[in-house]
Parts: C-alpha cells; sequence; structure tokens
C-alpha cells in the first residue's frame, strides 16, 4: 500500500467512525434555573452558620421545600490537595518518556533479546526513579504522606 492509498483509508476510517460517532443521540439534562438572592454580609454568614456543614443553596432548598425537593447529583471526584503537586507530576510523567522506554524493554523482552548490559541497568534504573518521582508526587498531591 502506497502514501496515497494509506491516507485514502485512514480518511475513509475516519469518516466511518464520526458517521458513527454523530449516530448516538445526546441525553438531556435536566434543567435547572438559578435565581438570585441578595442578602447583607450579616445574612449571609447567619446562612452560612445554619446550614452547619449543608452548601447554603441546599440549605435554601432544603427550608423552602420542606424535604421535597430533588436530591441533586455529587460530584465523583476526589479533590486534589495541591494542584501544583499534581502538575509536577504529570510534567514528569511527560518528561520520562517512560512509555516509550517500558514498551521498548518488553518488545526486546518478547523477542528474546534482552541484554542486561551497562546501557539496559541503567536505563532500567532511569526507568525506576521517574516512576519513585511521580508516585511521591501523586501521593504528595493527595495528601497521603508528606514526601
Amino acid at each position: 500500500m502506497n502514501r496515497s492509498e494509506n491516507i485514502k483509508a485512514a480518511i475513509d476510517i475516519r469518516s466511518a467512525f464520526q458517521g458513527e460517532a454523530q449516530a448516538v443521540p445526546k441525553q438531556e439534562k435536566p434543567s435547572q434555573s438559578p435565581i438570585t438572592l441578595r442578602v447583607t454580609d450579616e445574612e449571609r454568614e447567619r446562612l452560612k452558620s445554619m446550614a452547619a456543614g449543608m452548601s447554603v443553596s441546599a440549605y435554601i432548598r432544603k427550608c423552602i421545600f420542606a424535604g421535597d425537593a430533588t436530591r441533586r447529583k455529587r460530584r465523583s471526584h476526589m479533590p486534589v490537595k495541591d494542584q501544583e503537586a499534581m502538575a509536577r507530576a504529570l510534567a514528569l510523567l511527560g518528561a520520562s518518556r517512560i512509555a516509550n522506554n517500558l514498551n521498548q524493554l518488553a518488545h526486546k523482552a518478547n523477542m528474546g533479546s534482552l541484554i542486561m548490559d551497562d546501557t539496559s541497568l541503567a536505563k532500567l534504573d532511569e526507568t525506576y526513579t521517574y516512576v519513585r518521582l511521580m508516585r511521591d508526587e501523586l501521593v504528595s498531591a493527595l495528601g497521603l504522606i508528606e514526601v
């Protein structure tokens, strides 16, 4: 297959994929209309203390609808304690070329030609170091232990 045939095949696959992907109907979310309520700073502080751990919006909904309000879905993600540490972990992941290095090692191992000379050992050590750094950064970002 020459270059122009490869490009044509890729375009055909892309258009077929896009056609299938666009055929899936979007699910409409139930609409939520925001309501604005102006209060003084003192009233806001009073609402916060009365909410006792709830959001002010949830507290007001509870008071107005007295338990008849539709429960809102909570986000399922865990908040990240330190965004900068998470960014450092992602930067290390990108700079390490770890996926490429591990793929090359796996390929050589599968071919039976993995020779553990000084260069191979250095690459394995470098890969381990990057994995360890990423682990430490992620642990720190999640606030599990101090690194």
